[in-house]
């Protein structure tokens, strides 16, 4: 059977004591300046504990009035406070605001911060009212339109082309199932009679309406309806485009047709 009483108390052996307490000087000594203050206290209580208790756990170490103390561990409490200061955290973080106008959640800054991208350095060109407004850059053009999310369309040329794509919508949905379509564009220059309509799932036909800026005579159609599901099982949004005495008709199909936005997804 083990005998697990502790030896009783030995004096240090003076080479002992005297490289012990070499050590704690050295040791005191070599602290920031900043601690210097709590060197004296720390050597006193040292140099006591050494006088009146080392020896046992000297002997301890390794069986010898002369051996190494054992290493001293990190207590549990400290390192947990360690590790949990260094911790990554869950919690997303939002963007902070800065001076660079392109540092923000894409779809919630101005018009003009949104082109950033698609069509940078463009300029107000028109307006339909305080939710839609055309920019120009060049020979193209974005359409801009700001409700509760600001959404940029694809840049388009300023000389429209006869397709589907000319007509495309974006779509911006929320939570309380409803979807809202907006297409927009350019009346080539030299139109007579000029008319765009559209007729979404739910039944309803919506004319186009104008306005004037830039130069230019630009179209808009908004439609807000409740979407029923899976649009995909929806029929499609068709165009009719009527102008100079004559008419086109376009199909759009679903997603290729229905997501014009350039700065955040459908």
């Amino acid at each position: 059977m083990t005998d697990l009483t502790p030896p009783p108390d030995e004096p240090l052996p003076d080479q002992t004591r005297a490289r012990i307490r070499a050590g704690l000087l050295a040791a005191a000594q070599a602290d920031p300046p900043a601690r210097r203050w709590l060197v004296p206290g720390a050597v006193a209580a040292a140099v006591l504990l050494v006088a009146g208790g080392a020896a046992w756990a000297v002997r301890g170490g390794d069986g010898g009035p002369d051996g190494g103390a054992p290493p001293v561990a990190a207590s549990s409490s400290s390192t947990a406070t360690e590790r949990g200061r260094h911790a990554p955290s869950d919690e997303p973080t939002a963007p902070e605001d800065t001076a660079d106008p392109g540092d923000h959640w894409a779809g919630y800054g101005p018009c003009a911060q949104e082109l950033r991208y698609p069509l940078p350095g463009a300029e107000l060109a028109a307006t339909f009212d305080d939710h839609t407004s055309i920019w120009v850059k060049g020979d193209r053009f974005a359409l801009c339109d700001v409700r509760g999310r600001t959404t940029v369309q694809q840049p388009k040329p300023l000389t429209p082309a006869d397709k589907a794509d000319t007509y495309a919508v974006s779509s911006v949905y929320t939570g309380s199932g409803e979807v809202t379509r907006v297409a927009g564009g350019i009346v080539p220059d030299g139109a007579t009679a000029f008319d765009v309509l559209y007729t979404f799932p739910d039944g309803e036909t919506v004319p186009a309406e104008t306005a004037v800026g830039g130069g230019h005579t630009w179209w808009r159609v908004v439609h807000t309806y409740v979407s029923r599901g899976n649009e995909m099982k929806d029929p499609p949004i068709e165009v009719t485009v009527s102008y100079s005495g004559v008419q086109e008709h376009y199909t759009l199909d679903w997603a290729t047709g229905t997501c014009a936005q350039a700065n955040h997804g459908c």
